[in-house]
């Protein structure tokens, strides 16, 4: 049961911390897809990775 709640928790604000620190790390030597994305409001960002955290709770609960 921990294991499934790392998995759905863990994975997406993995992927949050490796988006951040790429974002900080390169900044301007982004590929322009990127980039343009970059430029976008932060909330934007925030809600994507907050609905992935939701439905990935919300899937292990329903395993459960």
């Amino acid at each position: 049961m921990l294991r499934e709640l790392v998995l759905a928790i863990g994975i997406p604000l993995l992927v949050l911390l490796l988006a951040g620190l790429a974002l900080k790390q390169w900044g301007d030597r982004l590929p322009t897809w990127l980039q343009r994305l970059a430029e976008r409001p932060s909330w934007l960002w925030n809600a994507g990775i907050g609905v992935i955290i939701g439905l990935s709770l919300l899937r292990w609960l329903l395993q459960r």
